[in-house]
């Protein structure tokens, strides 16, 4: 009974720290307003989102997926849109925490505290890979398809004699492998590299050929993304510099990037000191497990660096969101399941309370930050507005700088230009349906 009510304790536990999770990013959601590309995203019904992506394909980005679910977050802006993110993060939370485990047995509510705390606090441009709705649909959902992939091909097994059961599932590997192949250009590599460590390195009693089929159809997917004839559009001239040969000539910005970047320089350290739990407990029997956490982390580390062959280069960090969640997995996987019954050497405690504290920190002073700035945002549209009711239309219409400057990357901003043509004036005009904004002198 005491072992029953432990469990029922911990589980309780789980459930209110991932309900609170839900209603505070669905809250954080709701009060952000519509900014940057969110605005020229506007459509007016499913039909039309699906005509842009299509259209999108092939003139400008291969992310049909990604780009769908953004606009689609668009499209339903309000109460819909913020529950559906909050609980796509939810699930990231969830996600990250299940392939986090050593074993079947449950996690207690201290790894599930860190691992949460870990990902809000180290989450790269939390604005705009959570809180955008562009950024979310491109980044935090199909990252989050890209874990239930994962978490597919660890859990599900096809039984004999189970016809039906086996159609069924197979059919959903098809299709969490197509979109997770088709997520982004980095991550999607990502995603073949771990798949292919679960199904071929990681499989259980014995290899499952349907299993299989299913790796090959995510190689598909990332084939269709980044074959898209709107890639080579985008790329303009880099289109005809090999791929090898940009990430060589941007090696070393990447490099610089990497380890001038706070984000991946404390998971970095934090992995190094949590792997050395795992050092001082190996043996023979926990090889493949051992190797699954530095396949984990390996691929997290190339997923960053191959943003050297992007046409950004390494600069943008939302890109490194899919490599920096698989480095938080890699962490995770070194941390005990049952923290309350393993000692822990007292250097690694020290690092990972650091680390939580750096995160913490880097959390709170993001939400106050961009609670400002989305204030800030909405006395703007709220001018806006005063100014198309007095002026008209038919105006171009000059206003002031942003009453706040944001400081973290836990904010969105992207301040027009004195010029109602550049970037991003371009996407007030048809979100406001106004000739054109520019800024105050």
């Amino acid at each position: 009974m005491k072992i029953g009510k432990k469990l029922a304790v911990r589980d309780y536990t789980k459930f209110f720290i991932y309900f609170l999770i839900f209603i505070g990013v669905s809250a954080w959601t709701l009060y952000t307003p519509l900014m940057g590309d969110d605005l020229q995203f506007v459509t007016k019904s499913i039909r039309e989102i699906v005509y842009s992506g299509y259209n999108e394909y092939f003139s400008w980005i291969g992310r049909f997926w990604g780009q769908s679910i953004a606009r689609f977050l668009i499209l339903t802006n309000g109460v819909v849109s913020a529950l559906l993110n909050g609980g796509c993060f939810t699930l990231l939370i969830l996600l990250i925490n299940s392939l986090s485990k050593n074993s079947e047995n449950a996690t207690s509510p201290l790894k599930c505290v860190i691992l949460s705390v870990l990902t809000i606090g180290f989450i790269p441009t939390f604005g705009e890979t959570v809180l955008w709705r562009s950024g979310s649909g491109n980044y935090l959902w199909m990252t989050t398809i890209c874990l239930l992939f994962l978490y597919y091909l660890k859990k599900v097994k096809f039984e004999n004699g189970k016809f039906l059961l086996n159609i069924f599932l197979f059919i959903l590997g098809c299709f969490l492998a197509l979109l997770s192949g088709w997520s982004n250009e980095n991550t999607g590599l990502g995603i073949i590299i771990l798949s292919a460590f679960i199904i071929f390195v990681h499989p259980g009693k014995r290899l499952s050929y349907l299993k299989t089929l299913i790796w090959f159809v995510s190689i598909i997917g990332y084939i269709f993304l980044i074959e898209a004839p709107g890639n080579k559009v985008r790329l303009g001239a880099e289109a005809n510099v090999p791929m090898v040969k940009r990430a060589i000539l941007n090696f070393v910005e990447s490099n610089k990037e990497f380890w001038t970047y706070d984000v991946t320089v404390i998971l970095t350290i934090l992995f190094f000191c949590v792997f050395s739990i795992v050092l001082t407990n190996w043996n023979i029997k926990s090889v493949t497990s051992n190797l699954e956490i530095i396949v984990y982390f390996l691929t997290g580390i190339l997923v960053i660096y191959m943003l050297a062959a992007a046409p950004d280069g390494s600069s943008i960090h939302r890109a490194y969101f899919g490599g920096v969640i698989f480095m938080i997995i890699s962490i995770g996987k070194c941390i005990p399941d049952n923290m309350s019954t393993v000692m822990v050497n007292n250097l690694v405690v020290s690092v990972i309370m650091i680390a939580l504290f750096f995160g913490i920190c880097r959390f709170s002073s993001g939400l106050v930050d961009s609670i400002c700035t989305d204030h800030a945002y909405r006395q703007r549209y709220a001018l806006i507005e005063n100014l198309i009711k007095r002026e008209g239309r038919n105006k171009v219409i000059s206003i002031p700088k942003l009453s706040y400057s944001p400081r973290t990357e836990y904010s969105l901003h992207w301040e027009i230009k004195d010029n109602y043509n550049d970037y991003p004036n371009t996407v007030y005009k048809p979100y406001f349906k106004i000739k054109g904004i520019t800024l105050k002198k």
